[in-house]
């Protein structure tokens, strides 16, 4: 119980210190953090809003610059290839180069002085098979040879030139016969313009400082940018993005590039975040034209900007904290104030001063309020200590002294008090009136409890020796039925053993049937033995004859037929012989047939009468097993009826003991109930 007290003593304190806390500590905070979310949340809401778009409106201007200045390019690298195919195509309508009687010479002329005039490198003329007129070189194998002799104008992918070795862009065009538009092609014009022509471009192109442009072709490699060494690498970020995966978003710029869209995009390469724009070069080999540039050299003015928004957000959040510092100040003191007066009272102070100021707000009622709680709670238990004290000293005849304290839900205090004063006085009368009754109640039940209990152990008794007799006969039972199942095991092992010399004489039965049947075959060999034998017989005599008719000559041929005669008498009487013994053998096989025959027939009787015996073996056994489980069931329900009887017995001398104490109780109740003073109902 005092553990009891102790711990709810510890949760009440918790309590108290809990309400301290939110009053002393949070009201303070929460009128400042709220005043202050009012002004740091639309501070920040606005600098952030105005950052995003200004960055947004910054990115989406810079990719329409950026995408408007790669069509510029895009374009002026398709009007430079347009000008460079238009001078081929020019030179391959001029009819003095398809001329086989024009020298050398003069076409070697036409080509520099086109070269010279438009600023190239060098130009060439090839034979249908592709072989130069003026180097004998072989150029068969050079697409841009293929797609001319196919009547197109091209700009080749830069190249390494079998001339200088170096890599070039070769522009070709078909000679047409005689010059004329459509008609056989006869060769190819080649011009080369200058090998940077396209890096120049590139150059030439750039959005900012850190900024470049490149071109890629249709497999996605580098043909033209401003770092050479790049085109003579051949990169190519598609196929490096396979085993690089930070390369990814670049390639997928790419791919939309090589597929001959325009538009913008950002990546991020080598831990920089970078924007590029991109435009296909029309009327080329899906070729396109990409620059690129670090978004840092385009943020500045928005990195500005947001630390500006930065700045005046926490120049807002100091002057507005000085602010609210000052009305938590005026506002969470008076409170806390109150609020430590009634966490005091809380404690059980019901003495201290009670705060009181000067104030024109909701404060002043709140101090007012805590000072009227303050009073009446002390009255009200103050009035409640001398009710109980009363009670507590056996006295219920006793009435409140301060009924106006109890206002509002405090009445139900005192009326919660006078409830309890007067059910313990009705109820203590109650009892005073059931210990009488208990008193002359339990002399009854012990002098019935004696009678039941002496009722109970004669039973008992009896039902001992009857038990005694009920295990007699079920050993018998128990006994007789471990015998006939012994019974019925033996005889079914000799019908077993029957059944197995039954099985035993129809298998000798069908031996027996085997050898009659072996017989019979026996005996129509011998019948075959004996019409040879009288074949033979004929065949000597007939032997004789012929061999009397021959004279001396068929003297040995009659003695051999002689011989032979004789060899069949003897085949004669043996077969005979042998005839007798079978018949003999089939006689005696047919009567030991018949023997086994009815030795069978005996023992399937003998069979039969056994398996009735088991049969009847069987039920007694199980008759007998069925009185054993009757017998034990018997056994088991008056062993319970002995139990229930002494239970009952034991109960019973229980009872009336009990009886007799309930009776010494009831007066000692009694006696202390007449130390109460009971108020009048």
């Amino acid at each position: 119980m005092k553990r009891e007290k102790h711990t709810e003593k510890k949760k009440k304190s918790f309590r108290i210190q809990e309400v301290k806390r939110l009053f002393h500590e949070t009201i303070k905070g929460k009128i400042t953090m709220s005043v202050l979310a009012l002004v740091i949340i639309p501070l920040a809401l606005l600098g952030i809003i105005s950052s995003v778009l200004n960055n947004h409106s910054t990115n989406s201007t810079l990719k329409r610059n950026m995408t408007a200045t790669a069509k510029v390019a895009a374009e002026r690298v398709e009007w430079e290839m347009t000008s460079y195919r238009n001078l081929a195509e020019d030179l391959g309508m001029t009819a003095r180069l398809a001329r086989e009687d024009v020298s050398l010479e003069e076409k070697q002329k036409i080509i520099d002085e086109r070269v010279e005039v438009n600023g190239l490198m060098r130009g060439n003329i090839l034979d249908k098979n592709g072989i130069s007129i003026f180097s004998g070189e072989d150029f068969s194998d050079r697409e841009y040879f293929k797609t001319a002799m196919e009547g197109h104008s091209c700009v080749s992918e830069p190249i390494i030139s079998k001339t200088t070795g170096k890599l070039s862009i070769i522009i070709a065009a078909p000679i047409w016969e005689g010059g004329v538009f459509g008609t056989q092609v006869v060769g190819v014009v080649y011009l080369v313009p200058e090998e940077t022509f396209l890096n120049d471009i590139m150059a030439a192109t750039s959005v900012s400082e850190n900024g470049y442009s490149y071109m890629i072709n249709k497999e996605g490699t580098v043909i033209a940018h401003e770092n050479m060494e790049s085109v003579e690498k051949g990169e190519n970020s598609i196929k490096d993005a396979e085993n690089d995966s930070s390369l990814k978003a670049l390639a997928n710029l790419e791919k939309k590039m090589i597929a001959g869209e325009t538009g913008a995009g950002t990546y991020r390469y080598g831990g920089v975040r970078k924007i590029m724009a991109y435009a296909p070069v029309e009327n080329s080999n899906g070729w396109g034209i990409a620059i690129t540039a670090p978004l840092s050299d385009f943020n500045i003015e928005t990195i500005v900007g947001i630390i500006l928004t930065v700045v005046i957000v926490i120049v807002s959040i100091v002057l507005a904290g000085n602010i609210v510092k000052k009305l938590a100040d005026s506002i969470g003191t008076r409170i806390r104030l109150c609020a430590e007066r009634l966490t005091e009272l809380a404690k059980g102070d019901l003495h201290s001063d009670v705060p009181d100021f000067e104030a024109a707000d909701e404060t002043k009622a709140l101090a007012e309020a805590t000072k009227v709680i303050v009073e009446e709670i002390g009255e009200m238990i103050a009035d409640i200590k001398y009710l109980l004290g009363e009670m507590a000293v056996n006295n219920f005849d006793v009435h409140s002294r301060a009924t106006d304290s109890y206002v509002g839900d405090f009445e139900e205090i005192l009326l919660a008090v006078r409830k309890i004063n007067h059910s313990l006085s009705g109820t203590l009368g109650h009892i005073r009136e059931s210990a009488d009754q208990v008193g002359l109640g339990s002399s009854q039940m012990a002098e019935s409890g004696q009678a039941l209990a002496e009722g109970a152990t004669d039973q008992a008794a009896s039902i001992e020796e009857l038990l005694a007799t009920v295990n007699n006969l079920a050993e018998q039972v128990e006994r007789n039925t471990k015998n006939a199942v012994s019974t019925s095991k033996k005889a079914d092992d000799i019908g077993k053993q029957a059944e197995a010399g039954n099985a035993h004489i129809v298998e000798m039965t069908q031996a027996m049937d085997k050898i009659s049947t072996a017989s019979l075959e026996i005996a129509n060999i011998i019948q075959t033995i004996e019409a040879i034998a009288d074949q033979t017989s004929l065949l000597s005599l007939n032997a004789s004859i012929e061999a009397a008719r021959a004279g001396e000559v068929g003297r040995g041929f009659a003695v051999v037929a002689g011989e032979i005669g004789h060899l069949a008498n003897q085949s004669a009487e043996a077969v005979e012989d042998t005839r007798s013994l079978i018949e003999a053998a089939v006689s005696e096989v047919e009567s030991g047939n018949k023997i086994a025959e009815e030795t069978a027939q005996a023992l399937q009787s003998v069979i039969g009468g056994i398996a009735e015996i088991v049969k009847a073996v069987e039920e007694v056994a199980e008759n007998s097993s069925q009185q054993n489980g009757a017998m034990q069931q018997i056994n088991q329900a008056i062993e319970q009826i002995s139990e229930v009887v002494q239970s009952n017995s034991a109960a019973a001398e229980e009872s009336s003991a009990t009886s007799q104490e309930l009776s010494a109780q009831a007066i000692e109740l009694n006696d202390m109930i007449e130390q109460f003073k009971l108020a009048d109902l």
